[in-house]
């Protein structure tokens, strides 16, 4: 114990002697094993992570095998996650299979209104099954749990999350039994789930918890009772289910046995089913890491965990390096070290211990990194739940430094102590000049580098230039300017309250102080959400005429609504305030939608279904997404289908910055019902930018990781040349001395740098070409051969290169020849 104590007490006087490549190397170290953690924090949490209960091997996600909701039924959700509530009813009571089956639905598509005392706020709510918590087995740590008697009596009780717990309540001991209003309905909080539970919701905490409701205003999914129901519609599916198989039960058995089950209850509502259309087979996805993100990020993480293992490996080969040079310089001290009695062993446990230490200090920094930059994409993914380090973390974590220790400090050890001693006793500095076998290693060593900078940086210039596609995309609108909320009406119970509610709300909002017009919308912009249905044109089905390309999208929009958001109106006109629930019913469609079912005619005064007119044409806009491809699309005037209780988002077309507008227009809805929060306020422009938030931060990663990749391979091209130059002092003024000239001294010099990136280029570009081609599925409207970033990406190498190498070569041609004579 006392030789290990000397041993790095020792070490650390040497890092002492040496503070700048100390810094350097635990610097570039950290920068390392922190990108490569943060990126695994993401990846562990996406993929791996299993959820917060026990026995969680056992959990398993069920899924439409065939991939859609059968004929003629009605789906909210996702088509291929939704089921009906018959389907729940016949499925949970299969015990031979399930040891429980568990249902659950959000109780609005974003956040839904809640209020504790005096101020409303928005929370994510799910309605769940009375087995939720025991069917999961996930903890409780304060209060009681759901029961079976809750979701029958559909009781007004809520368990809250203990995330939300600590946020909204400060931990308050005696939050249980209190009151927390869910739209306007109270419940009663009667638990608190456990630490690290944060529900099933797909990339999002949820925060509280009811059992499953029929009361009109908590629909699931906020839909208006005027159209579903829990109970009373067979034909939606809706509800997300999560089973825990028996310990003798597989996926694939469980497929098998539930076929016939699940066949027959798919029917109720819909009749019977053509087996040749639809198919009743159930998937199951294990759950583990975030369901739905698990499918969507799973290739795209794998490949910047890829990029950030090169990242690390660059590092460790800078660091490598440097580990060499100071040991050859140090060859005199190892070798008097022996001739005075110490054997091999206790040299090499001290120079072990001394890159341990370089490499336990880079672990510990490059932690703090990572918590840092894992806080960044949470940012930037807006994936809520799970992304903070966690024991697989940091078991990676120490994996990692462990294999740098070894991989990366074994090897500099090995050459500082297979010269002969007697040798290097007699040597002085120029007899000390690499052999030409490790100059030739030194060079392959760096040129792999540089290979590896230019796969970096053209998936950088790649990713980018995809960004760049996204936030350039033609939106078909003006976005500056529009400021975009949700609102859903506390108290109106039906068709004709909500409206009367929205017509007071849009009147009241037109003329505040800023606003020059404002409008509504049923699904809200760029949220990724919309309504797809069938169409009959002048009598005839689109879906049946035109197969897959017969289904029409449509949105429910208040007055001025092109007006308001700057589309352009190429035929009729807008929605105006004289559509009304009395007046005749008429419909907006966009140019794909006349292209493809009503070409080289005039498209006004055709007749849609519901005995709906055309009486406008405007240009494609985008609906979903900012990338989507145009569709046919409907609109229909919003006071013409207005349903109870139904949430609308709020469109305002602002003078000035939008957002600057906020509190006036809080106060206007707060005077109209203090218990309305007003639901994800932003710009419009962010909400375009939302939707494509997770090639954003694929993006900025790419690009840190490009640029870190440069920064390394720089400062490790100077370093090693750096030592080589000066190892080279002797030789230099004997070449001056015998006439050789500045300039050829320089470019002597830079040639060993560029012969070095001549050979990086030609390791590089293949395996660039090979990188680029897996990076296909993450580019927008860029070939993966894209001249532009591969040029850009080869002269970003061979700048590093040159600029690396300028400065120890001016320094050489410096040198006086005198004092060069007399280097030792």
């Amino acid at each position: 114990m006392n030789e290990v104590l000397q041993d790095v007490r020792y070490a650390l006087r040497q890092s002492s002697k040496s503070p700048v490549f100390t810094v350097v190397a635990v610097l570039t170290l950290a920068l390392g094993i922190g990108a490569n953690t943060a990126v695994f924090s993401v990846m562990n949490a996406v993929l791996l992570r299993s959820l917060h209960v026990r026995d969680p091997q056992r959990l398993y996600y069920l899924k439409l095998g065939s991939g859609d909701h059968p004929p003629h039924a009605t789906t909210t959700g996702t088509d291929n996650t939704s089921f009906s509530e018959p389907v729940f009813e016949a499925l949970r009571q299969r015990h031979d299979v399930f040891e429980d089956l568990v249902a659950y639905a959000p109780l609005s598509v974003q956040k839904v209104a809640v209020r504790y005392g005096e101020t409303p706020e928005e929370a994510e709510g799910d309605e769940v099954s009375g087995n939720f918590f025991s069917g999961l087995s996930a903890g409780i740590s304060r209060g009681r749990a759901f029961t079976p008697d809750d979701e029958q009596t559909h009781a007004a009780v809520a368990v809250i999350s203990y995330d939300y717990w600590t946020r909204r309540f400060a931990r308050s001991s005696s939050i249980v039994g209190k009151t927390l209003f869910v739209k306007g309905v109270p419940f009663t909080i009667v638990g608190i789930a456990a630490l690290g539970f944060r529900g099933i919701e797909e990339g999002s905490s949820t925060d509280f918890w009811v059992p499953l409701q029929t009361r009109t205003e908590l629909n699931a999914w906020g839909e208006s009772p005027d159209q579903y129901s829990l109970y009373g519609s067979p034909k939606w599916w809706f509800l997300l289910l999560i089973g825990r198989l028996r310990h003798d039960v597989s996926p694939a058995q469980a497929q098998s046995a539930l076929q016939s089950t699940f066949g027959e209850a798919a029917k109720i509502g819909v009749g019977n089913i053509d087996p040749k259309e639809w198919k009743p087979l159930l998937d199951f996805d294990l759950a583990k890491g975030i369901e739905g993100y698990n499918q969507d990020y799973r290739d795209p993480v794998r490949m910047l965990m890829g990029l950030a293992a090169l990242v690390l490996l660059i590092a460790c080969t800078n660091v490598a390096l440097l580990l060499v040079a100071r040991n050859e310089a140090r060859q005199r001290e190892f070798s008097l070290k022996m001739a005075i009695g110490a054997d091999k062993a206790r040299v090499f446990r001290q120079l072990l211990t001394e890159s341990s230490l370089l490499v336990t200090a880079g672990a510990a920094l490059g932690w703090g990194f990572a918590i840092f930059a894992t806080r960044a994409l949470a940012d930037w993914s807006e994936i809520e739940s799970g992304l903070e380090p966690d024991r697989n973390v940091l078991l990676f974590t120490l994996g990692t430094s462990v294999l740098v220790a070894i991989g990366f400090g074994l090897a500099p050890l090995w050459v500082a102590l297979k010269r002969p001693i007697s040798g290097v006793l007699r040597a002085t500095s120029a007899g000390l000049t690499q052999a030409r076998r490790r100059a030739l290693g030194g060079r392959i060593l760096m040129s792999s580098q540089l290979a590896i900078c230019l796969l970096l940086l053209m998936a950088a210039g790649l990713l980018l230039r995809t960004l760049r596609n996204y936030e350039t995309q033609d939106l078909g609108m003006r976005t500056q300017g529009l400021l975009v909320f949700g609102i859903t009406p506390q108290h109106a119970r039906t068709s004709q309250e909500t409206g009367a509610f929205y017509h007071n709300l849009v009147d009241r909002v037109r003329v505040l102080p800023g606003v020059e017009a404002a409008t509504l919308m049923n699904h809200r912009l760029g949220a990724g959400w919309g309504s797809n249905h069938d169409e009959v044109l002048d009598g005839v089905d689109l879906q049946q005429k035109f197969r897959s390309k017969g289904t029409v999208r449509s949105n429910d929009v208040g007055p001025d609504y092109f007006r308001v958001l700057g589309v352009p109106i190429l035929q009729g006109r807008d929605i105006s305030d004289a559509d009304t629930e009395t007046s005749a019913p008429v419909a907006v469609v966009n140019e794909t939608f006349v292209k493809r079912f009503l070409p080289n005619t005039n498209p006004l005064g055709h007749k849609l279904s519901g005995d709906r007119t055309i009486v406008g044409v405007v240009k494609d806009s985008k609906y979903k997404t900012a990338f989507e491809l145009p569709a046919p699309t409907a609109y229909y005037p919003v006071f013409q289908t207005i349903k109870a209780g139904e949430t609308m988002h709020v469109e305002i077309r602002c003078f000035g910055e939008a957002l600057s507008l906020l509190p006036t227009v809080g106060k206007a809805i707060q005077e109209i019902d203090p218990n309305i929060p007003l639901e994800r306020p932003m710009t419009q422009q962010a909400q375009f930018e939302e939707s494509y938030s997770d090639h954003t931060m694929f993006a900025r990663l790419g690009g840190f990781f490009g640029g870190l990749a440069a920064l390394l391979v720089a400062t490790g091209l100077y370093g090693t040349l750096s030592y080589r130059t000066n190892r080279r002092t002797s030789e230099i003024g004997m070449r001056m001395a015998f006439g050789a000239q500045r300039r050829q001294v320089l470019w002597m010099v830079m040639r060993d740098s560029l012969v070095v990136c001549a050979l990086g280029l030609s390791l590089g570009l293949p395996l660039t070409f090979l990188g680029a081609e897996l990076m296909g599925s993450m580019l927008y409207h860029v070939s993966p051969l894209d001249p532009m970033s591969l040029g850009l990406a080869m002269s970003c190498v061979a700048l590093v290169a040159v600029v690396a190498a300028f400065l120890p070569a001016r320094r050489a041609a410096k040198v006086d020849p005198m004092v060069a004579l007399r280097y030792e």
